[in-house]
């Protein structure tokens, strides 16, 4: 028989579709959102790009259908009618951060460049997706419509809030939260955030994913190949550059207290290279564990709550630890590498 014809009588393989379902679970799911991508990763790098954007496609379809229903259920359609916004516009805004790191992760697994050079390619993708946020992301802040309307939703969660807090407490804690649930100021603070740390999200969300998908994926398969241990993880040394260059242009709109786009490109640039050579630190950190005879599954202990750590308020002082180690790998041989660069 030849191999087509035994292609034929092959039994179909759904694995895509069990990735893409995973997928659309862990991005519904309000704690485990983040880790959203790997699914996907993990079919790219097992089964190549047709299973790999076969997955992403169902994961799209997936939680687009599940964020219309789940909105549908709560009446935000009928509210945006009354303000002005069609339900294909508040469903767009919904999906719309899902979509984008479904994209970029299809262009970062792409065969448009050398494998070796996945790190430039990282950052690059992650530019151009910096690139279609920042502009959706100006376009919503002038939109006064959308603006009303993202008011409106939070003033109703903060309503109820402040009903539960003054129906238990005797009113006291409904007048504190009445203090601080002021809608306008929050949506600006949280835009504000967005604007200075949407690179670092972006590029946090993608590397990550792309490196610990390919990683879970097991030996022989393609993506095993574009990936090291994090042991091993060393960064490209023009990445130096960029983060001495962006740390001292943050310094220096600090100083001169500039505002603005000037402000936000400076922190972006600088969280980014902050972030990247906070991996390369935890994986110095990861190399002296393992010399030290560590057990293999206290450092990955170790390596979750460092990552854990990220997100709570001692995450700063953590990558900032985690970058100096790393950039410091320059001067201080931790390792016994062949050079900085890889």
């Amino acid at each position: 028989m030849s191999d087509s014809a035994q292609a034929l009588r092959r039994k179909p393989d759904l694995f895509f579709l069990v990735a893409g379902l995973a997928s659309s679970l862990l991005c519904m799911s309000a704690i485990l959102s983040f880790a959203f991508l790997l699914p996907v990763q993990i079919a790219y790098g097992r089964r190549g790009g047709r299973e790999g954007i076969a997955a992403a496609a169902v994961s799209a379809l997936c939680i687009s259908v599940a964020t219309a229903a789940g909105l549908a259920a709560t009446g935000i359609f009928a509210r945006g009618a009354s303000r002005g916004l069609s339900a294909p516009i508040v469903l767009a805004g919904s999906i719309a951060i899902p979509l984008l790191f479904l994209l970029a992760l299809a262009l970062i697994n792409a065969p448009i460049a050398p494998r070796r050079d996945n790190a430039y390619r990282i950052l690059g993708v992650t530019a151009l997706c910096v690139l279609i946020a920042g502009a959706a992301l100006m376009a919503v802040e002038r939109n006064d419509s959308v603006i009303a309307f993202m008011e409106g939703e939070l003033r109703t969660a903060f309503d109820q809030l402040r009903g539960m807090a003054g129906g238990s407490a005797g009113g006291y804690d409904a007048s504190v939260l009445e203090a601080v649930l002021e809608p306008k100021e929050w949506l600006a603070m949280i835009f504000a955030l967005l604007r200075n740390s949407i690179a670092a999200i972006l590029f946090t969300m993608l590397a990550g994913s792309w490196w610990l998908g390919n990683r879970m994926c097991g030996k022989g398969s393609r993506g095993w190949e574009g990936t090291t241990a994090l042991d091993e993880l060393r960064l490209p040394y023009p990445f130096l550059w960029g983060f001495l260059l962006s740390w001292t242009y943050a310094l220096v709109t600090v100083l001169l207290k500039a505002q603005g786009r000037v402000s936000e490109v400076a922190w972006n640039c600088a969280l980014v290279f902050g972030f990247a050579y906070a991996g390369a630190g935890l994986g110095i950190v990861s190399y002296l564990l393992k010399n030290w005879n560590v057990p293999k599954s206290m450092r990955i202990c170790l390596a979750i709550l460092a990552v854990v750590a990220f997100a709570s308020p001692y995450g700063m002082a953590v990558v900032v630890t985690l970058s100096l180690i790393g950039v410091t790998e320059i001067w201080i041989h931790y390792r016994k590498p062949k050079g900085v660069g890889i």
